[in-house]
């Protein structure tokens, strides 16, 4: 009895090509072992493509993430770098705001600007922990800079202010040579008896030139009892400085003179017994101590004021 042959040996697809012409139909025989392969064929390239496909998909995004993380990195390099100069110059500008306290004796902290407002960040896309937290320190020390910054204006401005004070303020000497009576209660040395003195005597030899104290206009020029030849300037405020005793003047009344202005000089007229200056600072039509005012400078015109 001869051996059965197994099914798909005896499996056999016949397929006809039928042209639309007048020719013959013609047919081929096919075993299915054929049609297996080729149906294993195609799902092997399919299947082949997928995972080509797949493998150059994540090594595509691979590389675009290692792109994204090197600008990113690139990124906070620069922002690093930034803060680092920004906190030099934060520094710089802590170290200038003490010099110049330190300069006009101003203590304490001067209040920040009500006017303070936080810097952006300068991004419209939301990023990662370490990227905002490196723009997080960008901002503070962009907001610190901006308050020192306003800070050091306001100092400008008062330097500014002390500036005009001291202009118009009397507080250099009006001639060279030294005080030989000072302010206050002393012994008259013509009336031989105790008077108010309410200037300095500056001693200094005949003609020696007398300078204007301050900015100011001159108020009166001319004789006065006790005083002799005196020139009186107004500075403004209710300061008024005499120079009397003189022995000639150089302005006249109504002149604007500047701090330092040649306004004539000495000589040992009025009450006098011998070449000097009668120096004397008026404030409310009161007489205080020039001696108080030749000193003063940017630093000492803030506690004058």
């Amino acid at each position: 009895m001869a051996k059965k042959r197994k099914w798909w040996k005896r499996k056999f697809f016949t397929i006809m090509i039928i042209p639309h012409d007048a020719s013959n139909a013609k047919s081929r025989r096919i075993h299915i072992s054929l049609i297996l392969i080729i149906i294993f064929a195609i799902i092997g390239i399919i299947s082949t493509s997928l995972t080509l496909y797949r493998i150059a998909n994540n090594r595509f995004n691979k590389v675009k993430h290692l792109e994204v993380l090197e600008e990113v990195t690139e990124q906070q390099r620069a922002q690093l770098k930034e803060i680092e100069v920004l906190r030099q110059k934060l520094k710089e500008l802590e170290e200038m705001e003490k010099k110049i306290k330190n300069l006009l004796g101003i203590k304490g902290m001067i209040p920040p600007p009500k006017d303070i407002k936080m810097v952006s960040l300068g991004t419209n896309s939301i990023p990662d922990n370490e990227t905002y937290d490196i723009q997080r320190k960008i901002v503070e020390v962009k907001t610190l800079i901006e308050e020192k910054q306003k800070v050091l204006l306001q100092i400008e401005k008062e330097i500014d202010r002390r500036k005009t004070l001291l202009a118009v303020t009397p507080s250099r000497w009006p001639t060279f040579g030294f005080i030989s009576s000072g302010f206050g209660w002393r012994f008259h040395p013509i009336f031989r008896r105790m008077a108010f003195h309410t200037g300095i005597d500056i001693v200094t030899f005949w003609g020696a030139p007398v300078y204007a104290t301050a900015d100011g206009i001159v108020s009166f020029v001319g004789w006065e009892s006790g005083y002799g030849k005196v020139i009186k300037i107004n500075h403004g405020r209710g300061i008024i400085t005499y120079y009397a005793h003189l022995s000639s003047y150089a302005v006249r009344v109504g002149q604007f003179v500047k701090k330092g202005q040649f306004i004539g000089r000495v000589g040992s007229t009025g009450t006098s017994i011998g070449p000097h200056l009668h120096y004397e600072v008026r404030r409310g039509g009161s007489p205080v101590n020039p001696s108080a005012y030749l000193s003063v400078d940017l630093i000492k015109i803030g506690k004058l004021y």
